[in-house]
């Protein structure tokens, strides 16, 4: 068992993978030396720690996105909500308004009819007091018999 070998049964806990045999006789290659090497390892974990740093970046880029996307659909759902609770707080300001004026115009009707009770009573009190004034020694109907 080589370097690489023990290397990648100590830190991954399994053999070497196909691909990952192929890379380490590639850049072993490329060095002009075996894959026993100690700089191929170290290259190797060098390769493996920026892939993973790169899957790394690539899932906070996508969540970061996701991310993105949602509060995006968040803004529009909330800025509909708000439009539409708007729309209710006028409706219901109207109608507060045209209660408010209902609620005037009763009073000023009671008011007016009151008034003119008030008028018409009037009239009739001095319409009867007229009337006993005018025939004052002729007995009521009604009373004398």
């Amino acid at each position: 068992m080589n370097n690489l070998e023990r290397f990648y049964r100590t830190v991954h806990g399994r053999e070497l993978l196909p691909w990952e045999r192929q890379l380490a006789v590639r850049v072993a290659a490329a060095l002009n030396t075996t894959t026993d090497d100690d700089f191929v390892v170290h290259l190797l974990l060098l390769y493996n720690a920026t892939h993973v740093i790169s899957e790394m970046h690539n899932e906070l880029v996508a969540s970061r996105d996701s991310l993105s996307q949602s509060n995006r659909e968040l803004v529009h759902d909330l800025s509909m909500e708000v439009k539409r609770n708007t729309r209710t707080v006028y409706v219901l300001l109207c109608v507060v308004v045209a209660s408010v004026l209902g609620s005037v115009w009763i009073i000023l009707s009671l008011a007016n009819l009151s008034h003119q009770y008030a008028v018409s009573e009037a009239h009739i009190a001095a319409a009867l007091q007229a009337s006993e004034h005018r025939a004052p020694g002729l007995p009521q109907s009604g009373l004398a018999r």
